[in-house]
C-alpha cells in the first residue's frame, strides 16, 4: 500500500513504513515460535502497539497463527474485559458474519448476550449482561475453552494490561492466570505502559503471573537508524533535509517515537522541497500554538505548586534529585516535602515519567512550551 506521507501516526502499513525494532521483533516471533508468553512494556507512545502490529505481519505471512489483538485500557472491571475479549477472540477466528453469529449463539446460548453493529465500521458488538459471580466464571471459562478447541495456534496480544489491577472484583490476577495456564495452543503478549506495574505483577514473588513471562523493555529507536529513515524518506520523496536538521528534529523531539512521527509528518506534508531551520521552527511554533488550550488545560487541572515543578522540570530537561537543596534553590520550590507530595501527585496523572532516575515530561510539545514561558 502506498501512502502520501511515509511518516505514519496511527495503524500499520507495512514493513515499508516501520523503522528498525530488528532485535525486538526478533525476539517476539522468538517467543511465539518457541511458545513462550512475554511480557512488553515501555514508556507511552514509545511505539508498542506499533511493534506488536509489525511482529503479527511477519507472523500473518507464515500462515501458522491466528492473530488476536485487544486494547483493554477502557475497561473498568472483569465484566468489561470479558466484553472486549469475547469480541475479540470470536472477531479474529470467526472471519465471516454469520459465523460470528452461530459461535456466539453456540457458546453462549444461556446467558443471551446482546449483539450489535457499530454504526461507523459495521463491526458486530458482542454485550454480555453478567449479573453474578457465577456468570462472570463460566462466561470467561467458555472463551477459554473455545480457544483451546482451535487446531490452529493463536497469538494473543493484550495492551495495557496493567490495567486489571483496578478492576474491583477479588482474584483477577489468579484467575487470568489459571485459564492462560491451561491454555496451551496459545501465545499471550502482554503489553503496557506502566512499567513499575507490569514489573511487579510479573517480577514480584507471591503474584500468580511470577516468572510467567519473558520480558521485554522496548527503548527508544536508536539514534542513528531512525536518523538513516527519517533522511531515506525525505529523500525518496524528492525533499531535501540536511543530517544537522535530522539531528535538531530528533533532539526537539527527544527521539520520542509519536514525536518524531508527528513533527516529520508535518514536515514532510509542507510544500517545500527543502527544509530550513526556519521552516523547523516555524513548525514547532505552530504546533505549540495549535495546544495553547490543551496545556492551559492542564495548569487548570494542576496546583500552583505542582505546575512550577514541572516548569523546573522542563527547563531542566531531564531533572535529577529533585529533593536536593541545590534544586529546590534553583527553581524557588520552598520544602523538599512540598516537592515530594507534588512529584507524587504528577506521576499519578502521568503528567511525567521517570527512567534512569531521571525525570521527563511525557508530552514532549507540552515541554517545548513550558520552555518558552
Amino acid at each position: 500500500m502506498k501512502v502520501n506521507n511515509p511518516f505514519i501516526l496511527t495503524g500499520y502499513v507495512s514493513s515499508e513504513y516501520f523503522c528498525d525494532r530488528r532485535e525486538e521483533t526478533r525476539k517476539i516471533l522468538s517467543a511465539v515460535e518457541n511458545n513462550r508468553n512475554l511480557t512488553l512494556f515501555s514508556i507511552r507512545r514509545i511505539g508498542k502497539t506499533g511493534l506488536i502490529e509489525h511482529a503479527f505481519h511477519n507472523l500473518q505471512r507464515q500462515k501458522k497463527y491466528n492473530l488476536i489483538y485487544l486494547d483493554i485500557l477502557p475497561t473498568s472491571d472483569l465484566k468489561d474485559f470479558i466484553n472486549v475479549f469475547a469480541k475479540a477472540v470470536i472477531s479474529g477466528l470467526e472471519t465471516k458474519p454469520e459465523q460470528f453469529f452461530n459461535k456466539i449463539g453456540e457458546l453462549f446460548s444461556s446467558i443471551r448476550p446482546t449483539v450489535s453493529f457499530d454504526p461507523i465500521t459495521g463491526i458486530p458488538n458482542i454485550q454480555f449482561n453478567l449479573e453474578t459471580d457465577k456468570e462472570v466464571s463460566q462466561t470467561l471459562e467458555k472463551i477459554f475453552k473455545y480457544i483451546k478447541k482451535q487446531k490452529k495456534r493463536i497469538v494473543i496480544a493484550i495492551d495495557e494490561f496493567q490495567q486489571i489491577v483496578n478492576y474491583p472484583e477479588k482474584n483477577v490476577e489468579a484467575t487470568l492466570r489459571a485459564n492462560v495456564q491451561s491454555t496451551n495452543n496459545a501465545t499471550f503478549i502482554f503489553s503496557g505502559s506502566h512499567k513499575h506495574i507490569l514489573l511487579s505483577m510479573f517480577g514480584k514473588y507471591g503474584r500468580p503471573f511470577y516468572q510467567s513471562t519473558e520480558l521485554l523493555h522496548l527503548e527508544k529507536i536508536e539514534y542513528e537508524r531512525y536518523k538513516k529513515f527519517i533522511g531515506s524518506k525525505f529523500e525518496k520523496g524528492k525533499k531535501r533535509i540536511k543530517d544537522e536538521h535530522i539531528d535538531r528534529i530528533l533532539k526537539i523531539t527527544r527521539n520520542h517515537t509519536y514525536y518524531v512521527q508527528f513533527f516529520c509528518n508535518r514536515l514532510y506534508g509542507l510544500p517545500f522541497k527543502s527544509i530550513t531551520d526556519e521552516i523547523i521552527g516555524k513548525t514547532l511554533l505552530d504546533i505549540l500554538q495549535e495546544n495553547v488550550s490543551v496545556y492551559i488545560n492542564y495548569r487548570n487541572l494542576l496546583t500552583s505548586f505542582q505546575w512550577n515543578l514541572l516548569e523546573a522540570i522542563a527547563k531542566e530537561g531531564s531533572a535529577k534529585k529533585l529533593l536536593s537543596k541545590e534544586f529546590i534553590k534553583t527553581h524557588s520550590l520552598t520544602a523538599a516535602s512540598s516537592v515530594q507530595t507534588a512529584l507524587a501527585a504528577l506521576l499519578n496523572k502521568e503528567m511525567i515519567y521517570k527512567e534512569d532516575n531521571y525525570y521527563f515530561i511525557y508530552d514532549v510539545f507540552f515541554e517545548r512550551w513550558l520552555e518558552r514561558i
